[in-house]
């Protein structure tokens, strides 16, 4: 009987996008619509009890660090083990009821169509290795009370385009650039076109080396790109774990040494992509928590006076989702002027192109 209810009705689930982006921060962002239904081809007349989707959503960390016991007189450390689990959504939709009245399905294809609002408050997706958030959306057909019914279960991903400040909702993309001089040695200047990057993007990083110190040779420079991960723990936010990543790198060999009479001022160009898949790469997120933040590191191996030297400069960048450069820069700039008429009517702020 219970295979041959599972040859008798066949369940799809299916989304309009599986990926759902809150502009703004967790405090402030407005709620989302997730749309989708639920297909069911049914092949031969068949009871059905109940029809539902059920989205789901749970935090869980778990590491270990160096800590002195309590009440402990000695110096020596021990490893605590901190772990924690926390649901943030559970909703219900029900889509066909009948428990109360018996239903019946006569053969053909079926289609209920669902909207699942979703707070902006929730946390975004996170994958590590050492903690993670994640969410499901899963249907589930019942047909009885004693035996287990048809389900479905697909992950969705929940990312976020935070507020740059209080008074701004579009993020300022101007070039990303630092300078870092080292005393006596030499003077680095590194730039990217932009501060804001996406998954499967390339980032063009620009060094511009001027030399100091006449008796320095360059013998090779890289990059890398390192993804900082903090976790803290629900009861206790001191209680906290570090983790570091690394994302790319790429590296460049001279063929022979760069000297200042070559060098005034010389520049230099690596080329590094980002995973095209976001459980690969995490988004810049800043929540109760996970911390997530992206640095790229440069360095310079130097030979000075027959002795080698690795000088290196760090330039942070934000990781954020697609919809960033989808969504928010399709966008028309807000300008907040106010214009009166003659009749010092104040009327509405208007849009314009700055």
């Amino acid at each position: 009987m219970f295979s041959g209810f599972f040859s008798q009705v066949k369940l799809d689930l299916v989304l309009q996008s599986d990926t759902i982006v809150f502009h703004g921060n967790e405090d402030s962002a407005s709620s989302k619509l997730l749309f989708g239904k639920v297909v069911l081809k049914v092949l031969k007349r068949a009871k059905i009890s109940l029809l539902k989707v059920i989205s789901i959503g749970k935090t869980e960390f778990s590491f270990i660090e160096r800590s002195k016991a309590l009440y402990s007189i000695t110096e020596m450390d021990r490893d605590v083990y901190n772990t924690g689990k926390l649901q943030v959504l559970n909703k219900t939709e029900i889509l066909l009821d009948g428990k109360k009245n018996q239903m019946y399905l006569d053969p053909g294809t079926f289609e209920y169509s669902f909207i699942i609002t979703l707070p902006g408050d929730l946390p975004e997706s996170v994958y590590t290795a050492h903690g993670s958030t994640e969410y499901s959306l899963k249907a589930v057909l019942e047909t009885s009370s004693y035996l287990s019914g048809l389900s479905k279960q697909i992950p969705i991903y929940i990312g976020r385009i935070p507020y740059s400040g209080s008074s701004t909702f579009m993020p300022a993309d101007d070039p990303n650039e630092i300078q870092k001089e080292f005393a006596e040695k030499l003077s680095v200047k590194l730039n990217t076109s932009s501060k804001y990057y996406a998954e499967n993007q390339v980032i063009d990083l620009v060094a511009d080396i001027s030399l100091i110190n006449p008796d320095i040779s360059i013998l090779s420079i890289g990059a890398k790109i390192n993804e900082n991960i903090t976790i803290k723990s629900f009861i206790d936010s001191n209680v906290k774990k570090d983790f570091l990543k690394l994302i790319n790198s790429s590296r460049k060999e001279l063929e022979a040494k760069i000297k200042p009479n070559f060098l005034d001022s010389s520049e230099f160009s690596l080329e590094l992509r980002l995973p095209q898949s976001y459980r690969d790469m995490q988004h810049d997120i800043e929540n109760n928590t996970f911390s997530v933040s992206h640095q790229i590191h440069f360095d310079i191996n130097v030979e000075i006076d027959g002795t080698s030297q690795n000088l290196v400069v760090s330039l942070p960048i934000t990781v954020v989702p697609n919809e960033y450069f989808s969504e928010m820069l399709s966008l028309p700039k807000y300008s907040p002027k106010i214009q009166l008429e003659k009749d010092e009517l104040m009327m509405p702020p208007e849009y314009s192109e700055f």
